[in-house]
């Protein structure tokens, strides 16, 4: 029974897969797209490894997926737009990879996130405006990148020193840094790492 690997549980009531989870394990290879067949998958989880290529596109198709965290690879490409139509995601965790292209407005259609983690790779582009427009996001971090211009006065209004539940926003922000995002300390970003 496959409930039984390890990395891996499943749902007690239905046997059905619902977790995939190998952390520092030095899993390398592609993320497969045949992933999408698992309909009751609630967490994707494959971070600190070797694992590379493009995120499939087919990861857009889970259901009832919670958590895609696939940090610490070596992962390439730009965030496929499917992603952004998962119903229920809360933590979307794609920091330290080598992912590429804009983060497009479409990220806001994400309602439930809570956590996004997108530092550390080659993101061009602005922030979207749109991120602002999240009602229960807590972390937003996108220091590390390639981003210019300016947070979006909607985002620095969700800090949780204002009306809103951010208590950590990061970018490069720094007056050192270039690119930039400008981003004031404290009254917007919380820290300008690097």
């Amino acid at each position: 029974y496959e409930c039984y690997w390890g990395g891996l549980a499943c749902r007690n009531s239905t046997l059905c897969l619902d977790r995939i989870e190998f952390e520092t394990d030095g899993l390398s290879g592609t993320l497969p797209f045949e992933l999408q067949n698992l309909t009751e998958l609630h967490y994707l989880i494959v971070e600190d490894g070797t694992t590379s290529g493009t995120i499939p596109s087919e990861f857009g198709t889970f259901p009832e997926l919670l958590i895609l965290d696939l940090n610490f690879n070596n992962l390439t490409g730009s965030i496929p737009e499917d992603i952004y139509n998962l119903p229920f995601l809360f933590q979307l965790d794609l920091n330290d990879n080598f992912l590429n292209g804009t983060i497009s407005s479409a990220i806001g259609n994400l309602q439930n996130l809570q956590f996004l983690q997108l530092e550390v790779n080659e993101f061009t582009g602005t922030v979207p405006e749109t991120l602002g427009n999240i009602p229960n996001l807590i972390v937003l971090e996108v220091f590390g990148n390639e981003l210019n211009g300016t947070m979006p006065e909607d985002i620095c209004q969700n800090r949780n020193t204002r009306s809103g539940l951010i208590v950590r926003l990061t970018a490069d922000c720094d007056p050192g840094d270039e690119p930039r995002v400008d981003c004031s300390v404290p009254e917007c970003c919380t820290a300008c790492p690097f």
